[in-house]
């Protein structure tokens, strides 16, 4: 197959067509990265209904890890399919479910002995975490930070930084919820330019936030991304996630990592937060677990999983038997993928070091392992963001085959997350579109 193959303008007759339905009947606040309607996708590929043929560096947003519809993930929803659709784990054990667990708590960075459960949605963990969390603590305050998404439902929304379009119009104030700054190397909220510095200041305002803004008593959790993902993939420093650690277990504060878009290989470890050498109280786990079926969960230390009373937590759809047996199958091919991840990352990092030298538009290149973005600014001096330019390269790219999607408070963060497990010379041929959009953006 050559690649990428773009027979028409994009996007194509047949693709305008249909979304003319979508102009109809879906409503206009779903956003839309990629104006094409897609027939099918196979690894790193997406065919539209025209037969243009893309390389996707998006992934369903972090989902497709090890690539569109792989074969052995296929085959064990074909297998279950066969055998049992639902009963419901109120209803009746199955064995997937039960498979499933196991793994989990066995492979997620969580105090020992860990228990899981499973559910619909990365925003249905995090709210199941925060719900456990004060339940055990017998508190209400939930200590969050600034950049940080968390979802979409009233309480995440609330334990979500970004305004707009996250939260504008939905009054998403839930009580209890604490906002800190965030250490963020490129924008240090305190001005610092001194990666530590940051570090260690945002632990001082942490510490300080116990006097000013909620005591330590009345606080459930403190809850944060290891990559804040939708807030511009920010690499956090490696003192001020190990303080974090301290500072819950000073207080005796639960200490929750949403790994909703981080966990399952995207940082090329199996979560991001062995990058960081701890160990958290909770771990919320979505995206890709199951390379597109829906399903979540929430694993953590036993002694406060277990302090929830019978009926308190489940679902009736949560870790139904077809999503479980993906994502075993899912996991599995993660874990068979994790040293080609290592050598995804070198050729990242290697390119876009190169395109960083090469365009002063490029103020930052940054991320874990194959968890890659860039930051567009009008110069590096003023750092001044430049979200219009980086627009006009996500379109770019797109005309020439491939796809990605945009991050960052500002709009100006492009993402780089294809496959896990891509063909090298596919990857190079995507990096290399990137800097043509690069150019041809600067052009216009």
């Amino acid at each position: 197959m050559q690649v990428p193959l773009i027979k028409t303008e994009v996007p194509g007759p047949k693709s305008r067509a249909l979304l003319e339905l979508r102009r109809k009947y879906v409503p206009k606040g779903l956003f839309e990265f990629t104006p094409v309607v897609v027939d099918r996708a196979e690894g790193p590929y997406v065919i539209d209904v025209d037969g243009n043929v893309y390389i996707d560096f998006a992934t369903g947003i972090a989902v497709t890890n090890i690539g569109h519809v792989p074969k052995k993930v296929y085959e064990a929803v074909v297998e279950q399919a066969s055998r049992l659709l639902h009963t419901c784990i109120h209803v009746a054990s199955y064995e997937s479910y039960l498979k499933l667990v196991e793994k989990l708590v066995s492979i997620t960075p969580v105090r020992r002995p860990g228990k899981a459960y499973l559910l619909n949605s990365g925003a249905e963990a995090v709210e199941n975490a925060v719900k456990v969390a004060r339940y055990f603590r017998k508190a209400m305050g939930i200590i969050t930070f600034e950049y940080a998404f968390h979802g979409r439902t009233l309480l995440t929304m609330s334990l979500t930084s970004k305004v707009y379009p996250y939260k504008y119009g939905f009054y998403a104030y839930s009580p209890g919820v604490v906002r800190l700054p965030y250490p963020y190397p490129y924008r240090c909220p305190f001005g610092s330019r001194d990666e530590e510095e940051c570090a260690i200041i945002a632990l001082d305002f942490l510490e300080r936030a116990f006097k000013t803004y909620v005591s330590p008593d009345e606080t459930a959790a403190i809850i944060f991304e290891p990559v804040a993902g939708e807030g511009g993939y920010i690499v956090p420093p490696k003192t001020f996630v190990k303080g974090l650690r301290e500072v819950a277990d000073k207080y005796g504060v639960i200490l929750i990592a949403d790994e909703i878009q981080t966990g399952f290989g995207r940082t090329g470890r199996m979560f991001a937060i062995e990058h960081f050498d701890i160990e958290a109280d909770i771990v919320t786990a979505a995206k890709a677990m199951a390379s597109g079926l829906p399903i979540s969960a929430v694993i953590g230390r036993a002694d406060v999983l277990d302090s929830i009373h019978v009926g308190g937590i489940g679902g009736t759809f949560g870790g139904n038997p077809l999503s479980a047996a993906a994502a075993l199958a899912t996991i599995s091919e993660i874990e068979a993928s994790l040293d080609h991840s290592k050598l995804v990352t070198e050729v990242m990092d290697r390119r876009l070091g190169e395109i960083y030298d090469k365009y002063d538009v490029v103020g930052d290149f940054r991320g874990l392992g194959p968890m890659k973005a860039i930051e567009l600014v009008k110069d590096r001096g003023s750092r001044e963001p430049w979200r219009e330019l980086c627009d006009r390269i996500v379109r770019e790219a797109l005309s020439r085959g491939l796809i990605l999607i945009k991050a960052g408070i500002y709009g100006n963060v492009i993402r780089l997350i294809p496959p896990i497990n891509i063909d090298i010379n596919v990857l190079e041929k995507g990096l290399d579109i990137l800097d043509e959009a690069i150019a041809a953006a600067l052009r216009e």
